[in-house]
């Protein structure tokens, strides 16, 4: 009987550890070449220098030094949210884009925010966006933005809210509704009161409105009433939205033009005393009253009574 021939087993178990070692040694080149390339590509992307474009009423040079912190860092280990959130803060920046100008220039494009109304703070106004953002501080009025009074905006900083939403929910809605409708281009003032709001137009038109709800449909109908005065040619002194089941408008008299009220406080309690006068068509319409030029000089002769009357 022949012996048996030894098998070859040790041999071909070194083979497979050389494989496999080989293995290991290649994933490691190719690993150190992986991390060596990202590091020389880092240090070939890393920002030196910063372009910015979009700046009209931000300073260039505000954003131009927020962002050159960032140099020296490749873009793409830069914490890009946290640059676009601080560039986000600087009044009148409304959305900071950013983005990589191949190799080393960090490009910034800023979009900036209109100024949606302005704030009567009793030394000047304060311009604000649409979320009552304050963007900037000036003595001067614009005549091509709305003001609105009422408003306390004592120690109130650029890039905080002004007219903040606790407890103003309503009247920041209403304000809101009024100036998204074509209106806007017509309103000269809205003053807030304790009670309701007044909204002085551009034409001498004062409409007071005695509660903040039904925002939307007190807007509609505003706008419905104010179309019926351009398509008819006339002219309303004053509207009351909601002192009753129906608005009433108050068209002007002569003697109104001739005896104009002195100042706004006198103005409004002459309206406030009108309005006790005014009365609404029982269709529901619009109730145009002119007042007669005999009766206003009977209030003359006797104030007592008409004082009493109004009350």
């Amino acid at each position: 009987m022949k012996p048996e021939k030894p098998r070859k087993r040790p041999r071909r178990k070194k083979k497979l550890q050389r494989k496999y070692r080989n293995r290991r040694i290649a994933l490691v080149l190719v690993l150190a070449i992986i991390i060596g390339g990202l590091f020389g590509f880092s240090r070939f992307t890393a920002m030196k220098d910063v372009e910015v474009a979009g700046t009209k009423a931000v300073s260039k040079n505000t954003v131009v030094k927020i962002a050159r912190e960032s140099m020296g860092k490749s873009y793409f280990r830069l914490n890009k949210q946290q640059l676009k959130n601080r560039l986000e803060q600087i009044p009148y920046v409304k959305e900071a884009h950013i983005g990589l100008s191949f190799p080393h220039t960090l490009a910034i494009s800023i979009e900036e925010e209109k100024p949606f109304a302005q704030l009567y703070s009793g030394e000047g106004y304060i311009l604000v966006n649409d979320d009552f953002r304050a963007l900037e501080t000036t003595r001067s009025y614009d005549p091509n933005l709305p003001k609105i009074t009422g408003v306390v905006t004592h120690g109130v900083r650029m890039g905080q809210v002004a007219f903040k939403s606790t407890g103003n929910g309503k009247k920041i809605h209403m304000i809101k509704t009024l100036f998204a409708s074509e209106m806007k281009k017509d309103i000269h003032t809205v003053s807030i009161l304790d009670r309701g709001m007044r909204v002085a137009f551009s034409d001498g038109t004062m409409v007071h409105i005695s509660s903040f709800d039904d925002a939307e449909y007190k807007t509609k109908q505003l706008e419905e009433i104010r179309k019926e005065m351009k398509a008819k040619n006339e002219d309303y002194r004053e509207i009351y939205l909601d002192q009753g089941d129906h608005p009433v408008a108050v068209k002007p008299s002569s003697l109104d033009e001739e005896e104009a009220p002195e100042n706004e406080g006198s103005f409004e309690e002459e309206g406030e005393k009108q309005a006790d006068r005014d009365k609404r068509d029982e269709d529901g319409k619009v109730k145009k009253i002119e007042k007669d030029p005999d009766a206003r000089n009977d209030e003359k002769r006797e104030p007592s009574k008409a004082t009493d009357a109004a009350e």
